[in-house]
């Protein structure tokens, strides 16, 4: 998967990209490269002051990022219901009419 990357000027950049822990950055800045899974430790890394045009976009586009990866996420249904009347196991075929109901199993 080809990493996402924001060019912020003066020798600092960030790239950005998913693995199976979830989404991990690498800040690039001046002579230092490092890698990071946070937002706030890579701000602080990177040392961008609150007001200037650098850091306004940076912050726009961690948000970008936050709101592709909720979207991607799968949505859970709460199908327990379903999930119990199809499982396995005896929890999920209780049924008193069995003759077996209250039976235990030697193995």
């Amino acid at each position: 998967m080809k990493r996402d990357r924001i060019d912020l000027g003066g020798w600092m950049s960030v790239e950005s990209g998913l693995d199976t822990n979830g989404r991990y950055y690498i800040g690039y800045a001046r002579d230092m490269s490092f890698y990071f899974r946070c937002g706030k430790e890579l701000r602080k890394f990177l040392k961008l002051p609150a007001g200037t045009a650098s850091r306004q976009n940076l912050d726009e586009w961690l948000t970008e990022l936050a709101m592709r990866d909720e979207q991607r996420k799968p949505k859970q249904e709460d199908n327990t219901e379903e999930l119990l009347a199809t499982g396995f196991g005896p929890e999920c075929h209780l049924d008193e009419a069995d003759p077996n109901y209250m039976t235990r199993t030697v193995i």
